[in-house]
Protein backbone atom coordinates (compact mmCIF):
# COMPACT_ATOMS: atom_id res chain seq x y z
CA UNK A 1 0.00 0.00 0.00
CA UNK A 2 1.61 3.35 -1.10
CA UNK A 3 2.14 6.15 1.85
CA UNK A 4 -1.54 7.97 -0.49
CA UNK A 5 -3.05 4.65 -0.16
CA UNK A 6 -2.43 5.00 3.93
CA UNK A 7 -3.59 8.39 4.06
CA UNK A 8 -6.76 7.87 2.78
CA UNK A 9 -7.38 4.80 4.52
CA UNK A 10 -6.71 6.47 7.82
CA UNK A 11 -8.82 9.77 7.03
CA UNK A 12 -11.73 7.27 6.07
CA UNK A 13 -11.60 6.06 9.37
CA UNK A 14 -11.44 9.18 11.39
CA UNK A 15 -14.57 10.07 8.89
CA UNK A 16 -16.37 6.50 10.13
CA UNK A 17 -15.23 7.19 14.14
CA UNK A 18 -16.79 10.92 13.72
CA UNK A 19 -20.18 9.93 11.79
CA UNK A 20 -22.28 11.96 10.29
CA UNK A 21 -23.35 15.37 11.00
CA UNK A 22 -25.39 15.00 14.60
CA UNK A 23 -24.11 12.32 15.09
CA UNK A 24 -22.00 13.29 18.65
CA UNK A 25 -25.27 14.93 20.26
CA UNK A 26 -26.95 11.57 19.59
CA UNK A 27 -24.43 9.54 21.59
CA UNK A 28 -24.90 11.49 24.43
CA UNK A 29 -28.74 11.25 24.57
CA UNK A 30 -27.83 7.22 24.39
CA UNK A 31 -25.20 7.48 27.37
CA UNK A 32 -28.09 9.25 29.19
CA UNK A 33 -30.33 6.96 28.34
CA UNK A 34 -28.28 3.95 29.41
CA UNK A 35 -27.71 5.87 32.46
CA UNK A 36 -30.95 6.25 33.49
CA UNK A 37 -32.01 3.10 32.95
CA UNK A 38 -29.69 1.70 35.07
CA UNK A 39 -30.40 3.93 38.14
CA UNK A 40 -33.73 3.14 37.66
CA UNK A 41 -32.94 -0.59 37.72
CA UNK A 42 -30.68 -0.54 40.48
CA UNK A 43 -34.08 1.43 42.43
CA UNK A 44 -36.14 -1.21 41.66
CA UNK A 45 -33.37 -3.95 43.00
CA UNK A 46 -32.95 -1.59 45.95
CA UNK A 47 -36.74 -1.12 46.51
CA UNK A 48 -37.40 -5.31 46.24
CA UNK A 49 -34.52 -5.26 48.66
CA UNK A 50 -35.89 -2.99 51.11
CA UNK A 51 -39.58 -4.74 50.60
CA UNK A 52 -38.38 -8.15 51.04
CA UNK A 53 -34.92 -8.72 52.02
CA UNK A 54 -34.85 -5.59 54.97
CA UNK A 55 -38.01 -5.86 56.34
CA UNK A 56 -37.06 -6.38 59.72
CA UNK A 57 -34.59 -3.97 59.82
CA UNK A 58 -37.18 -1.56 58.78
CA UNK A 59 -39.73 -2.44 61.44
CA UNK A 60 -37.12 -2.50 64.00
CA UNK A 61 -36.30 1.42 62.41
CA UNK A 62 -39.78 2.01 62.67
CA UNK A 63 -40.01 0.85 66.13
CA UNK A 64 -37.17 2.92 67.54
CA UNK A 65 -38.66 6.04 65.22
CA UNK A 66 -42.30 5.66 65.21
CA UNK A 67 -43.77 3.29 67.25
CA UNK A 68 -43.37 2.34 70.79
CA UNK A 69 -43.98 -1.13 71.94
CA UNK A 70 -45.16 -1.50 75.74
CA UNK A 71 -45.34 -4.50 77.90
CA UNK A 72 -48.66 -5.96 79.37
CA UNK A 73 -47.94 -7.44 83.07
CA UNK A 74 -50.57 -10.99 83.52
CA UNK A 75 -50.99 -11.14 87.04
CA UNK A 76 -50.23 -14.22 88.83
CA UNK A 77 -53.32 -16.03 90.51
CA UNK A 78 -54.30 -15.57 94.09
CA UNK A 79 -54.15 -18.38 96.52
CA UNK A 80 -57.12 -18.09 98.82
CA UNK A 81 -58.42 -20.14 101.97
CA UNK A 82 -61.12 -21.62 102.36
CA UNK A 83 -63.26 -18.57 102.24
CA UNK A 84 -62.02 -17.13 99.72
CA UNK A 85 -59.45 -15.04 101.94
CA UNK A 86 -55.90 -14.33 100.29
CA UNK A 87 -52.80 -16.54 101.65
CA UNK A 88 -50.99 -15.28 98.39
CA UNK A 89 -51.85 -12.37 95.69
CA UNK A 90 -49.87 -9.77 93.57
CA UNK A 91 -49.41 -6.00 93.89
CA UNK A 92 -48.04 -3.54 91.97
CA UNK A 93 -44.31 -2.30 92.54
CA UNK A 94 -41.85 -0.96 90.69
CA UNK A 95 -38.21 -1.95 89.17
CA UNK A 96 -36.01 0.92 88.94
CA UNK A 97 -33.66 1.43 86.13
CA UNK A 98 -31.06 3.28 84.75
CA UNK A 99 -30.16 3.86 80.79
CA UNK A 100 -26.09 4.16 81.42
CA UNK A 101 -26.18 6.17 78.23
CA UNK A 102 -27.80 8.88 79.06
CA UNK A 103 -26.04 9.35 82.92
CA UNK A 104 -23.30 11.83 82.58
CA UNK A 105 -21.95 11.01 86.32
CA UNK A 106 -22.71 7.23 87.52
CA UNK A 107 -21.33 8.47 91.44
CA UNK A 108 -23.28 11.61 91.16
CA UNK A 109 -26.60 10.09 90.59
CA UNK A 110 -25.92 7.06 93.14
CA UNK A 111 -25.21 9.10 95.40
CA UNK A 112 -28.38 11.08 94.84
CA UNK A 113 -30.73 7.76 94.64
CA UNK A 114 -28.93 5.78 97.02
CA UNK A 115 -31.09 7.42 100.36
CA UNK A 116 -33.99 6.63 98.61
CA UNK A 117 -33.20 3.16 97.39
CA UNK A 118 -31.40 2.48 100.76
CA UNK A 119 -29.10 1.29 98.69
CA UNK A 120 -25.32 1.44 99.15
CA UNK A 121 -23.36 4.21 96.85
CA UNK A 122 -20.71 2.43 94.81
CA UNK A 123 -22.54 -0.71 93.41
CA UNK A 124 -25.20 1.90 91.98
CA UNK A 125 -22.69 3.42 90.77
CA UNK A 126 -21.04 0.81 89.12
CA UNK A 127 -24.54 -0.89 87.86
CA UNK A 128 -24.57 2.32 86.03
CA UNK A 129 -21.23 2.64 84.49
CA UNK A 130 -21.82 -0.76 82.18
CA UNK A 131 -21.93 0.01 78.20
CA UNK A 132 -25.94 -0.44 76.78
CA UNK A 133 -29.14 1.10 77.29
CA UNK A 134 -31.16 -0.14 80.38
CA UNK A 135 -29.80 -1.99 83.69
CA UNK A 136 -31.99 -2.63 86.98
CA UNK A 137 -30.79 -1.25 89.36
CA UNK A 138 -33.21 -2.39 92.49
CA UNK A 139 -36.60 -4.75 91.68
CA UNK A 140 -39.54 -5.23 93.79
CA UNK A 141 -39.82 -1.98 94.94
CA UNK A 142 -42.70 -0.87 96.66
CA UNK A 143 -44.92 2.81 96.26
CA UNK A 144 -44.07 5.20 98.02
CA UNK A 145 -39.60 4.36 97.19
CA UNK A 146 -41.27 4.62 93.51
CA UNK A 147 -42.63 7.83 94.10
CA UNK A 148 -39.09 9.20 95.73
CA UNK A 149 -36.99 8.09 92.77
CA UNK A 150 -39.72 10.03 90.49
CA UNK A 151 -39.49 13.11 92.79
CA UNK A 152 -35.54 13.12 92.38
CA UNK A 153 -36.00 13.93 88.50
CA UNK A 154 -32.77 11.95 87.48
CA UNK A 155 -31.54 11.84 84.18
CA UNK A 156 -31.67 8.53 82.39
CA UNK A 157 -33.66 7.06 85.72
CA UNK A 158 -37.21 5.97 85.82
CA UNK A 159 -39.66 3.20 87.23
CA UNK A 160 -41.59 0.30 85.67
CA UNK A 161 -43.99 -1.44 86.91
CA UNK A 162 -43.94 -4.98 87.87
CA UNK A 163 -45.54 -7.66 90.35
CA UNK A 164 -44.61 -7.98 94.21
CA UNK A 165 -45.92 -11.40 95.83
CA UNK A 166 -47.26 -10.83 99.20
CA UNK A 167 -48.46 -13.03 101.96
CA UNK A 168 -50.91 -11.82 104.19
CA UNK A 169 -50.29 -14.52 107.42
CA UNK A 170 -46.86 -14.45 106.49
CA UNK A 171 -44.95 -17.01 108.39
CA UNK A 172 -47.89 -18.48 110.05
CA UNK A 173 -48.81 -20.31 106.71
CA UNK A 174 -45.06 -19.92 104.44
CA UNK A 175 -44.60 -23.53 104.73
CA UNK A 176 -48.02 -24.69 103.20
CA UNK A 177 -48.69 -21.60 100.50
CA UNK A 178 -44.48 -21.46 99.77
CA UNK A 179 -43.26 -18.43 98.24
CA UNK A 180 -41.57 -16.87 94.47
CA UNK A 181 -39.03 -15.85 93.11
CA UNK A 182 -38.09 -12.22 92.31
CA UNK A 183 -39.68 -12.78 88.57
CA UNK A 184 -42.65 -14.78 90.28
CA UNK A 185 -41.74 -18.35 89.42
CA UNK A 186 -42.95 -20.58 92.48
CA UNK A 187 -40.03 -21.77 94.45
CA UNK A 188 -41.78 -23.67 97.11
CA UNK A 189 -44.69 -24.81 98.95
CA UNK A 190 -48.15 -24.57 96.69
CA UNK A 191 -46.46 -21.40 94.67
CA UNK A 192 -44.06 -24.40 92.67
CA UNK A 193 -46.61 -27.37 93.09
CA UNK A 194 -49.12 -25.80 90.99
CA UNK A 195 -46.83 -23.08 89.34
CA UNK A 196 -48.08 -24.34 86.13
CA UNK A 197 -51.54 -23.13 86.40
CA UNK A 198 -50.64 -19.85 88.78
CA UNK A 199 -48.30 -18.43 86.22
CA UNK A 200 -49.49 -15.69 84.16
CA UNK A 201 -48.21 -14.26 80.30
CA UNK A 202 -47.51 -11.25 79.83
CA UNK A 203 -49.19 -9.59 76.50
CA UNK A 204 -47.29 -6.30 74.75
CA UNK A 205 -49.13 -3.03 72.70
CA UNK A 206 -47.58 -1.45 69.79
CA UNK A 207 -48.57 1.84 68.85
CA UNK A 208 -47.13 4.48 65.75
CA UNK A 209 -46.60 7.91 68.08
CA UNK A 210 -46.19 11.42 66.91
CA UNK A 211 -42.52 12.79 67.95
CA UNK A 212 -44.60 14.37 70.67
CA UNK A 213 -45.82 10.98 72.32
CA UNK A 214 -48.97 11.47 70.82
CA UNK A 215 -50.69 8.35 68.84
CA UNK A 216 -51.21 8.66 65.47
CA UNK A 217 -54.66 8.17 64.57
CA UNK A 218 -55.43 5.13 62.31
CA UNK A 219 -51.40 4.19 62.58
CA UNK A 220 -49.92 1.26 63.18
CA UNK A 221 -51.72 -0.23 66.53
CA UNK A 222 -51.29 -4.09 67.61
CA UNK A 223 -51.68 -6.21 70.97
CA UNK A 224 -50.69 -9.36 72.35
CA UNK A 225 -53.45 -9.93 74.97
CA UNK A 226 -52.24 -10.71 78.78
CA UNK A 227 -52.92 -14.28 80.32
CA UNK A 228 -53.50 -13.80 84.07
CA UNK A 229 -52.99 -17.21 85.98
CA UNK A 230 -55.55 -19.24 87.57
CA UNK A 231 -56.53 -18.87 91.48
CA UNK A 232 -56.67 -21.73 94.00
CA UNK A 233 -58.66 -21.82 96.74
CA UNK A 234 -57.36 -24.29 99.41
CA UNK A 235 -59.22 -26.42 102.24
CA UNK A 236 -56.92 -24.03 104.36
CA UNK A 237 -58.76 -21.70 106.88
CA UNK A 238 -56.94 -19.18 107.47
CA UNK A 239 -58.06 -18.25 110.66
CA UNK A 240 -57.63 -21.80 112.21
CA UNK A 241 -54.31 -21.74 110.53
CA UNK A 242 -52.98 -18.62 112.66
CA UNK A 243 -54.18 -20.45 115.81
CA UNK A 244 -52.83 -23.70 114.90
CA UNK A 245 -49.13 -21.42 114.59
CA UNK A 246 -49.66 -19.81 117.76
CA UNK A 247 -50.64 -22.52 120.25
CA UNK A 248 -48.19 -25.02 118.70
CA UNK A 249 -45.34 -22.15 119.46
CA UNK A 250 -46.75 -21.56 123.06
CA UNK A 251 -47.03 -25.71 123.34
CA UNK A 252 -42.81 -25.44 122.22
CA UNK A 253 -42.16 -22.80 124.67
CA UNK A 254 -44.28 -24.30 127.61
CA UNK A 255 -42.96 -27.78 126.99
CA UNK A 256 -38.86 -26.75 126.52
CA UNK A 257 -39.04 -28.28 123.29
CA UNK A 258 -37.03 -28.16 120.02
CA UNK A 259 -39.58 -27.89 118.08
CA UNK A 260 -43.36 -29.52 117.09
CA UNK A 261 -46.27 -29.95 114.29
CA UNK A 262 -49.64 -29.57 114.07
CA UNK A 263 -52.28 -30.46 111.55
CA UNK A 264 -56.51 -30.23 111.88
CA UNK A 265 -58.34 -31.88 109.41
CA UNK A 266 -61.61 -33.19 108.26
CA UNK A 267 -61.78 -37.00 108.06
CA UNK A 268 -64.81 -37.25 106.07
CA UNK A 269 -63.38 -35.64 103.06
CA UNK A 270 -59.64 -35.60 103.96
CA UNK A 271 -59.47 -32.03 104.03
CA UNK A 272 -56.69 -30.08 105.66
CA UNK A 273 -57.93 -27.24 107.53
CA UNK A 274 -54.45 -26.36 109.12
CA UNK A 275 -50.90 -27.51 109.25
CA UNK A 276 -48.21 -25.81 111.15
CA UNK A 277 -44.54 -26.52 112.12
CA UNK A 278 -42.53 -25.19 114.76
CA UNK A 279 -38.41 -24.68 115.55
CA UNK A 280 -36.02 -23.14 117.59
CA UNK A 281 -33.14 -21.44 116.39
CA UNK A 282 -29.95 -21.79 117.45
CA UNK A 283 -30.94 -18.55 119.61
CA UNK A 284 -33.48 -20.43 121.37
CA UNK A 285 -36.39 -18.97 119.61
CA UNK A 286 -39.42 -20.72 118.68
CA UNK A 287 -39.68 -19.63 114.94
CA UNK A 288 -43.06 -20.67 112.64
CA UNK A 289 -42.98 -21.97 109.70
CA UNK A 290 -39.76 -22.33 107.36
CA UNK A 291 -39.64 -26.40 106.95
CA UNK A 292 -43.11 -28.30 106.92
CA UNK A 293 -42.07 -31.42 108.87
CA UNK A 294 -46.19 -32.26 108.91
CA UNK A 295 -44.77 -34.41 105.46
CA UNK A 296 -41.33 -34.04 105.43
CA UNK A 297 -40.23 -35.26 108.99
CA UNK A 298 -40.83 -39.14 109.65
CA UNK A 299 -40.61 -40.15 113.20
CA UNK A 300 -41.03 -43.27 115.44
CA UNK A 301 -44.30 -42.62 116.89
CA UNK A 302 -44.67 -45.09 120.00
CA UNK A 303 -48.03 -45.62 121.52
CA UNK A 304 -49.51 -43.65 118.95
CA UNK A 305 -49.32 -46.96 116.80
CA UNK A 306 -51.87 -49.27 118.86
CA UNK A 307 -54.57 -48.11 117.82
CA UNK A 308 -53.64 -49.54 114.36
CA UNK A 309 -52.34 -52.88 115.73
CA UNK A 310 -55.56 -53.29 117.45
CA UNK A 311 -57.80 -52.18 114.72
CA UNK A 312 -56.10 -54.61 112.65
CA UNK A 313 -56.64 -57.51 115.16
CA UNK A 314 -60.69 -56.45 115.78
CA UNK A 315 -60.86 -56.54 112.15
CA UNK A 316 -59.44 -59.78 111.62
CA UNK A 317 -61.53 -61.57 113.94
CA UNK A 318 -59.00 -62.33 116.50
CA UNK A 319 -60.47 -60.44 118.81
CA UNK A 320 -63.96 -58.31 120.29
CA UNK A 321 -62.76 -55.14 122.58
CA UNK A 322 -63.58 -57.29 125.81
CA UNK A 323 -61.48 -60.69 124.80
CA UNK A 324 -59.07 -61.07 127.70
CA UNK A 325 -55.65 -62.88 128.32
CA UNK A 326 -52.80 -62.94 131.01
CA UNK A 327 -50.38 -59.96 130.63
CA UNK A 328 -46.96 -60.33 132.48
CA UNK A 329 -45.35 -56.76 132.70
CA UNK A 330 -42.21 -58.28 130.98
CA UNK A 331 -41.46 -60.38 127.69
CA UNK A 332 -37.82 -61.67 126.25
CA UNK A 333 -38.63 -61.56 122.20
CA UNK A 334 -35.59 -63.37 120.06
CA UNK A 335 -32.46 -61.60 122.18
CA UNK A 336 -34.19 -58.47 123.72
CA UNK A 337 -36.60 -58.24 126.65
CA UNK A 338 -39.35 -55.25 126.59
CA UNK A 339 -41.86 -54.42 129.33
CA UNK A 340 -44.91 -52.14 130.44
CA UNK A 341 -43.63 -48.32 131.56
CA UNK A 342 -44.96 -49.26 135.26
CA UNK A 343 -44.13 -52.96 137.23
CA UNK A 344 -47.25 -54.96 137.77
CA UNK A 345 -47.94 -58.67 138.38
CA UNK A 346 -49.84 -61.03 135.51
CA UNK A 347 -52.98 -58.82 134.84
CA UNK A 348 -55.83 -60.09 132.91
CA UNK A 349 -56.09 -57.47 129.99
CA UNK A 350 -59.05 -57.42 127.52
CA UNK A 351 -58.41 -55.67 124.60
CA UNK A 352 -59.72 -52.49 125.72
CA UNK A 353 -57.51 -52.70 128.89
CA UNK A 354 -54.41 -52.67 126.43
CA UNK A 355 -54.95 -49.84 124.50
CA UNK A 356 -56.35 -47.77 127.45
CA UNK A 357 -53.43 -48.53 129.34
CA UNK A 358 -51.31 -48.40 126.69
CA UNK A 359 -49.17 -52.09 127.34
CA UNK A 360 -46.47 -53.23 125.31
CA UNK A 361 -46.69 -56.23 126.25
CA UNK A 362 -50.15 -57.09 125.84
CA UNK A 363 -49.91 -55.27 122.11
CA UNK A 364 -47.22 -57.23 121.34
CA UNK A 365 -48.76 -60.63 122.51
CA UNK A 366 -51.77 -59.56 120.19
CA UNK A 367 -48.92 -59.04 117.10
CA UNK A 368 -47.64 -61.81 117.51
CA UNK A 369 -51.36 -63.53 116.95
CA UNK A 370 -51.92 -61.38 114.06
CA UNK A 371 -48.88 -62.07 112.73
CA UNK A 372 -45.81 -60.36 110.77
CA UNK A 373 -47.41 -60.46 107.24
CA UNK A 374 -50.50 -59.47 108.75
CA UNK A 375 -49.51 -56.61 110.52
CA UNK A 376 -47.46 -55.57 107.56
CA UNK A 377 -50.87 -55.84 105.37
CA UNK A 378 -52.46 -53.59 107.41
CA UNK A 379 -50.51 -50.75 108.10
CA UNK A 380 -49.81 -50.06 104.40
CA UNK A 381 -53.64 -49.97 104.03
CA UNK A 382 -53.43 -47.68 106.63
CA UNK A 383 -51.19 -45.55 104.29
CA UNK A 384 -47.74 -46.08 106.04
CA UNK A 385 -44.85 -46.35 103.67
CA UNK A 386 -46.27 -44.61 101.37
CA UNK A 387 -46.83 -40.36 100.73
CA UNK A 388 -50.17 -38.85 101.12
CA UNK A 389 -50.78 -37.95 97.53
CA UNK A 390 -50.50 -34.32 98.39
CA UNK A 391 -47.92 -33.67 95.74
CA UNK A 392 -45.92 -31.33 98.33
CA UNK A 393 -42.22 -31.01 97.47
CA UNK A 394 -40.28 -32.90 99.93
CA UNK A 395 -42.73 -35.17 101.53
CA UNK A 396 -41.53 -38.42 102.70
CA UNK A 397 -42.75 -42.09 102.66
CA UNK A 398 -41.52 -43.14 106.26
CA UNK A 399 -40.05 -46.24 106.40
CA UNK A 400 -41.74 -49.59 106.84
CA UNK A 401 -39.28 -52.14 106.35
CA UNK A 402 -40.55 -55.04 104.24
CA UNK A 403 -41.08 -58.14 105.71
CA UNK A 404 -38.56 -59.92 104.15
CA UNK A 405 -35.83 -58.07 106.16
CA UNK A 406 -37.60 -57.81 109.68
CA UNK A 407 -35.54 -59.09 112.51
CA UNK A 408 -36.44 -60.98 115.08
CA UNK A 409 -37.82 -58.37 117.34
CA UNK A 410 -39.14 -56.34 114.53
CA UNK A 411 -42.57 -57.57 114.88
CA UNK A 412 -43.06 -56.66 118.67
CA UNK A 413 -41.28 -53.08 118.30
CA UNK A 414 -43.29 -52.39 114.83
CA UNK A 415 -46.57 -53.27 116.84
CA UNK A 416 -45.50 -50.39 119.86
CA UNK A 417 -44.22 -47.93 117.71
CA UNK A 418 -40.49 -48.24 117.23
CA UNK A 419 -38.27 -49.76 114.24
CA UNK A 420 -41.25 -47.84 111.93
CA UNK A 421 -40.90 -43.82 111.12
CA UNK A 422 -43.99 -42.15 109.59
CA UNK A 423 -44.78 -38.48 109.16
CA UNK A 424 -47.55 -36.52 111.40
CA UNK A 425 -49.71 -36.36 108.23
CA UNK A 426 -49.44 -40.51 107.89
CA UNK A 427 -50.74 -40.71 111.33
CA UNK A 428 -53.40 -38.76 111.03
CA UNK A 429 -54.93 -39.97 107.72
CA UNK A 430 -54.13 -43.40 109.81
CA UNK A 431 -57.07 -42.09 112.65
CA UNK A 432 -58.63 -40.31 109.82
CA UNK A 433 -59.88 -44.40 109.02
CA UNK A 434 -60.41 -45.15 111.83
CA UNK A 435 -63.23 -41.96 112.62
CA UNK A 436 -64.22 -43.13 108.46
CA UNK A 437 -65.77 -46.09 109.85
CA UNK A 438 -62.59 -48.20 108.38
CA UNK A 439 -62.63 -46.33 105.09
CA UNK A 440 -59.03 -44.37 103.82
CA UNK A 441 -59.65 -41.06 102.40
CA UNK A 442 -56.64 -39.14 100.65
CA UNK A 443 -55.73 -35.77 102.06
CA UNK A 444 -56.36 -32.81 100.34
CA UNK A 445 -55.13 -29.13 100.83
CA UNK A 446 -56.74 -28.10 97.37
CA UNK A 447 -60.74 -27.32 97.47
CA UNK A 448 -61.09 -26.03 93.60
CA UNK A 449 -59.34 -23.98 91.05
CA UNK A 450 -60.48 -21.51 88.86
CA UNK A 451 -59.35 -19.86 85.35
CA UNK A 452 -59.85 -16.12 84.86
CA UNK A 453 -63.28 -15.67 83.92
CA UNK A 454 -64.19 -19.42 84.32
CA UNK A 455 -65.79 -22.08 86.72
CA UNK A 456 -64.59 -23.03 89.71
CA UNK A 457 -62.82 -26.84 89.34
CA UNK A 458 -62.17 -29.44 91.87
CA UNK A 459 -58.88 -31.00 90.85
CA UNK A 460 -58.85 -35.02 90.93
CA UNK A 461 -57.20 -36.55 93.90
CA UNK A 462 -53.79 -38.76 93.01
CA UNK A 463 -55.06 -41.59 95.37
CA UNK A 464 -59.02 -42.99 95.65
CA UNK A 465 -60.70 -43.89 98.97
CA UNK A 466 -60.24 -47.44 99.58
CA UNK A 467 -61.49 -49.49 102.85
CA UNK A 468 -59.03 -51.01 105.26
CA UNK A 469 -60.89 -52.41 107.96
CA UNK A 470 -64.50 -53.37 108.32
CA UNK A 471 -66.99 -50.78 109.94
CA UNK A 472 -67.15 -52.66 112.96
CA UNK A 473 -64.02 -52.52 113.94
CA UNK A 474 -63.57 -49.56 113.65
CA UNK A 475 -66.78 -48.41 115.75
CA UNK A 476 -64.85 -50.67 118.03
CA UNK A 477 -61.87 -48.70 117.98
CA UNK A 478 -63.37 -45.47 118.09
CA UNK A 479 -65.03 -46.54 121.89
CA UNK A 480 -62.31 -48.14 123.17
CA UNK A 481 -59.86 -44.87 122.08
CA UNK A 482 -62.70 -42.56 123.59
CA UNK A 483 -62.02 -44.41 126.77
CA UNK A 484 -58.37 -43.68 126.45
CA UNK A 485 -59.24 -39.80 126.91
CA UNK A 486 -62.02 -40.42 129.28
CA UNK A 487 -59.87 -42.38 131.83
CA UNK A 488 -56.66 -43.96 130.01
CA UNK A 489 -53.57 -42.02 129.13
CA UNK A 490 -55.30 -39.25 127.23
CA UNK A 491 -57.30 -37.22 129.91
CA UNK A 492 -56.05 -33.56 128.85
CA UNK A 493 -57.07 -34.24 125.56
CA UNK A 494 -60.80 -33.95 127.12
CA UNK A 495 -63.32 -30.89 125.58
CA UNK A 496 -66.28 -30.48 127.82
CA UNK A 497 -69.58 -31.39 125.95
CA UNK A 498 -68.15 -33.33 123.47
CA UNK A 499 -66.67 -37.04 123.31
CA UNK A 500 -62.71 -36.96 122.22
CA UNK A 501 -61.37 -40.41 121.04
CA UNK A 502 -57.31 -40.61 120.26
CA UNK A 503 -54.11 -42.19 121.30
CA UNK A 504 -50.93 -40.85 123.25
CA UNK A 505 -47.30 -41.73 121.95
CA UNK A 506 -44.66 -41.30 123.86
CA UNK A 507 -41.36 -42.69 122.00
CA UNK A 508 -37.65 -42.63 122.35
CA UNK A 509 -36.22 -40.61 119.90
CA UNK A 510 -33.35 -42.29 118.09
CA UNK A 511 -30.05 -41.06 118.41
CA UNK A 512 -28.02 -40.04 114.85
CA UNK A 513 -25.31 -42.49 115.98
CA UNK A 514 -27.04 -45.63 116.46
CA UNK A 515 -29.29 -46.73 119.44
CA UNK A 516 -31.40 -44.59 121.31
CA UNK A 517 -28.83 -43.10 124.07
CA UNK A 518 -26.24 -40.38 123.60
CA UNK A 519 -22.63 -40.88 125.20
CA UNK A 520 -24.27 -39.80 128.75
CA UNK A 521 -26.38 -42.44 128.60
CA UNK A 522 -29.58 -40.35 128.12
CA UNK A 523 -32.66 -40.03 125.82
CA UNK A 524 -34.17 -37.96 123.83
CA UNK A 525 -38.50 -38.34 123.27
CA UNK A 526 -40.97 -37.43 120.71
CA UNK A 527 -44.41 -36.83 122.57
CA UNK A 528 -47.85 -37.08 120.51
CA UNK A 529 -51.23 -36.71 120.64
CA UNK A 530 -53.63 -37.70 117.86
CA UNK A 531 -57.28 -38.32 117.58
CA UNK A 532 -60.70 -36.86 116.14
CA UNK A 533 -63.77 -35.44 117.72
CA UNK A 534 -66.98 -35.95 118.02
CA UNK A 535 -66.00 -39.50 118.23
CA UNK A 536 -69.57 -40.83 117.77
CA UNK A 537 -70.11 -38.84 114.59
CA UNK A 538 -66.09 -37.46 113.47
CA UNK A 539 -66.18 -34.13 112.21
CA UNK A 540 -62.48 -32.82 113.17
CA UNK A 541 -59.07 -34.73 113.62
CA UNK A 542 -56.37 -33.32 114.96
CA UNK A 543 -52.77 -34.46 115.81
CA UNK A 544 -50.15 -32.56 117.69
CA UNK A 545 -46.18 -33.74 117.75
CA UNK A 546 -43.76 -32.42 119.77
CA UNK A 547 -40.15 -32.78 119.31
CA UNK A 548 -37.96 -33.64 122.81
CA UNK A 549 -40.07 -32.03 125.10
CA UNK A 550 -37.87 -31.99 128.59
CA UNK A 551 -40.71 -30.39 131.26
CA UNK A 552 -42.56 -33.39 130.52
CA UNK A 553 -41.75 -36.37 127.91
CA UNK A 554 -45.31 -38.05 127.57
CA UNK A 555 -48.00 -37.48 125.16
CA UNK A 556 -50.57 -37.27 127.60
CA UNK A 557 -48.98 -34.12 128.59
CA UNK A 558 -46.81 -32.43 125.80
CA UNK A 559 -49.10 -32.67 122.95
CA UNK A 560 -52.76 -33.59 124.79
CA UNK A 561 -53.17 -29.83 125.88
CA UNK A 562 -52.26 -28.58 122.96
CA UNK A 563 -54.93 -30.97 120.79
CA UNK A 564 -57.93 -29.57 123.28
CA UNK A 565 -57.09 -26.05 123.09
CA UNK A 566 -57.17 -25.84 119.29
CA UNK A 567 -60.11 -28.22 119.26
CA UNK A 568 -62.07 -26.09 121.18
CA UNK A 569 -61.45 -22.91 118.91
CA UNK A 570 -62.19 -25.40 115.67
CA UNK A 571 -65.56 -26.45 117.13
CA UNK A 572 -66.87 -23.15 117.75
CA UNK A 573 -65.55 -21.81 113.93
CA UNK A 574 -67.34 -24.31 112.40
CA UNK A 575 -69.94 -24.54 114.31
CA UNK A 576 -70.06 -27.79 115.33
CA UNK A 577 -72.52 -29.34 117.60
CA UNK A 578 -72.43 -31.84 120.48
CA UNK A 579 -74.11 -34.99 119.78
CA UNK A 580 -76.66 -36.04 121.82
CA UNK A 581 -76.93 -38.77 124.30
CA UNK A 582 -79.57 -40.30 122.01
CA UNK A 583 -77.26 -40.04 118.98
CA UNK A 584 -74.26 -41.48 120.92
CA UNK A 585 -76.73 -44.40 122.42
CA UNK A 586 -77.63 -45.49 118.48
CA UNK A 587 -73.79 -45.84 117.25
CA UNK A 588 -72.77 -47.80 120.54
CA UNK A 589 -76.01 -49.76 119.94
CA UNK A 590 -75.12 -50.94 116.46
CA UNK A 591 -71.83 -52.23 117.44
CA UNK A 592 -71.74 -56.07 117.85
CA UNK A 593 -71.61 -57.56 120.87
CA UNK A 594 -68.36 -59.68 122.12
CA UNK A 595 -67.01 -60.85 125.10
CA UNK A 596 -64.87 -63.65 123.80
CA UNK A 597 -61.74 -65.02 125.77
CA UNK A 598 -58.15 -65.61 124.44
Amino acid sequence: MSRSDRGRSHVTGRAAVAGPPGYRSGGRRAVLVLAMLAMAAGLVSRTFELQFGENDQILAWARDHRLQESAVIGVRGDILDRSGEPLATSVEWSAVYADPSRIGDPLTVARALAPTLGAEVEPLAQKMSVPGQFVYLQRQVPPEQAAGVHELGLEGVGTVPELHRTYPLGDFAVEIVGSVSTDHAGISGIELLHDDLLAASDGSELREMYPGGRSVPGGVSESVLAVDGADLRLTIDGMLQFEAARILAAQVRETDAAGGVIILGRPATGEILAMSTATRDDSGEVLTGAENKAITWAFEPGSAIKGLTFSAVLDAGLASPATTRAVPDRLVVHDSQFSDYSPHPVLEYSVRDIVVESSNIGTILWGQRLGAAELDNYLRRFGLGARSGLGLYGESAGLLPSVSDWSGTSLATIAIGQGVSLTPLQLLQAFNTIANDGVYVPARIVADVTAPGGEPMSPQPVLEPRRVVSAAAAIHMRRILGEVVESGTGRQAAVDGYEVAGKTGTARKPHPDGGYEDAAGNYRYIATFVGFLPASDPELSLIVVIDEPTTTIYGGSAAAPAFAELARIALRRLKVPPPSDHEQHLILAALPAGDSRD
